[in-house]
């Protein structure tokens, strides 16, 4: 009765652990088949001479709080700025010399039409009070904001560190050593019973 239950609990956890890993390599592959595309898309636009139709940017500054925190990750779509309408989040390149060219990402506000300039956005970060002084210029706007990865940026920049490196490469490493010991184990102990049982018929 109870090998019974022990033999239940073996399958029970193999089974587990079975989800659990067809689980992570199913969402590793989703992952991974996700970044390959965004690199390829993106390559082959940058050949074209092309912006890219797609982009990825951290968010480093807090102005977008609550909605967007610092840390986190905004997946951006290239849109025609013509298609752009109050409220939407664009990422957009800044003319402003203190943000060194950096991607800022902000919410339109109001959309002006400039006389011998055209269209351009008054936009505003949602933690700041006032709108930014200086409006965005069509050409220089990437995107608009489609979702957002919370904090995806933190993994980014500990990746980025020396420490977040040797992490990368140990963690990957110890699970394919620990997984071929495991294995090992297993053939040896099937050795030895197999050895066991040509003994017992001799």
């Amino acid at each position: 009765m109870e090998e019974d239950k022990v033999i239940k609990r073996k399958k029970l956890f193999r089974m587990i652990y079975r989800v659990i890993s067809y689980t992570f390599i199913v969402l590793l592959m989703i992952t991974a088949s996700f970044f390959i595309m965004y690199v390829v898309v993106n390559k082959v636009a940058e050949r074209k001479g092309e912006n890219p139709p797609f982009g990825l940017y951290t968010i480093i500054s807090p102005s977008m709080t609550p909605n967007i925190n610092v840390y986190d990750v905004v997946f951006v779509k290239k849109i025609n700025p013509k298609d752009l309408k109050v409220n939407d989040v664009i990422t957009f390149y800044s003319t402003n010399a203190y943000f060194g060219g950096t991607p800022v990402t902000h919410r339109i506000v109001e959309i002006l039409d400039v006389p011998d300039i055209g269209t351009m956005y008054r936009v505003k970060g949602d933690a700041n009070e006032s709108a930014d002084e200086e409006k965005v210029y069509p050409n220089n706007v990437l995107g608009k904001v489609m979702f957002k990865i919370p904090q995806l940026g933190r993994v980014q920049f500990f990746l980025a560190s020396k420490k977040g490196w040797l992490f990368a490469i140990l963690i990957p490493a110890s699970i394919i050593l620990i997984y071929d010991i495991v294995k090992l184990i297993k053939l040896i102990s099937l050795r030895n019973k197999l050895i066991h049982y040509g003994a017992d018929n001799l």
